[in-house]
Formats: structure tokens, C-alpha cells, sequence
């Protein structure tokens, strides 16, 4: 089934040059309160490599307005066949940090540890010939709770026990 064209055959060929691009966010570099929506590990085939792409949005101080949306944060995981996560690479410090405690025995190190979650983060330009801004760092996180202040109540404890509450009263 054939598209009608619209418009004159001159002004096809007028737009025929266009070509389009992704614009994406600018803002001046540094530290502001952050929001990551997003998170996502995918093969890069331009880089041949595994990647963990963080989307933030970006907050005035007093979070009342945004300063722009889907500011990109990339962490490297790897040139094999499956992504992983050195030591000394900058996605498992930062993972540990988000999560408030090390990865326990068979932790996927999944990338749902940073997203829904505020944080100070320092923002910068990436080296582009076309300037976007790029979340440098995590300064610090804002919300969400370390693990190790979850309730650690079993089944195995006795039942006509209450469970104790961790992290205030009621």
C-alpha cells in the first residue's frame, strides 16, 4: 500500500535536505538535586561494549520546578559476552553506595537499585562536538533506605512474637 505525498514535488525536494537529530539537554555545569527515573543495561554496538544508562531529571533546590529532563549517566560494564561489573569500576562502587551495603551471594546487581530515588549530583558537559549536558557523579543519595535498616523478621522467629520496627516508632 503506497503513502499519498504531500505538498508540491518543489517543496519535497526543499525538505529533502533536512536532516533530523536528537537535541539533548544543556544546563550549567554543576551540583543539582537529581531524580533518576530510568535505568537500563544494553549491548552499545558503536562501542561494542555493555552499558548501564541512568536517565535523571534535574531540580531547582526547593524541587519545585525542573531544570531538564533526561539528562544521561553511563557506567561501563564491560566487552564480553555478558555485562559485568569490575572492582574497580565506578558501577559497583556506585551500585554499593545506592543499595547502603554490599552485594550478597548470587545479586544480579540490578540497575532498579538507583531508579525512583533522589540525589545530589554534579553535572557536567560531555565531550561532544555538539555540547549536552552528562550527570558526572552521585554526590550523595537523598532517599531511599540501606538495606541494612530493613526488618530482618523470618518466619523462622516465633510467631506470637511482634516483629520489631527498625527506623522509628508508629
Amino acid at each position: 500500500m503506497s503513502r499519498k505525498q504531500e505538498g508540491s514535488a518543489r517543496k519535497r525536494r526543499a525538505n529533502s535536505d533536512e536532516i533530523e537529530w536528537k537535541e539533548y539537554p544543556r544546563v550549567a555545569p554543576g551540583e543539582y538535586r537529581g531524580y533518576c527515573y530510568w535505568g537500563k543495561r544494553y549491548r552499545d554496538p558503536g562501542l561494542h561494549r555493555w552499558t548501564c544508562l541512568l536517565r535523571w531529571n534535574l531540580f531547582s533546590g526547593d524541587l519545585l520546578t525542573t531544570l531538564a529532563y533526561c539528562v544521561p549517566l553511563w557506567f561501563s560494564l564491560g566487552e564480553g559476552g555478558k555485562p559485568h561489573a569490575s572492582r574497580r569500576g565506578k558501577y559497583l562502587r556506585e551500585w554499593v553506595r545506592a543499595n547502603g551495603e554490599s552485594p550478597g551471594s548470587g545479586n544480579r546487581l540490578s540497575p532498579n537499585v538507583f531508579t525512583r530515588r533522589f540525589a545530589v549530583i554534579e553535572v557536567g558537559d560531555a565531550d561532544s562536538p555538539v555540547p549536552y549536558s552528562v550527570v558526572k557523579r552521585i554526590v550523595h543519595w537523598e532517599t531511599g533506605i540501606p538495606r541494612h535498616l530493613v526488618s530482618k523478621y523470618t518466619s523462622q522467629d516465633r510467631l506470637d512474637e511482634e516483629p520489631p520496627i527498625i527506623g522509628g516508632s508508629l
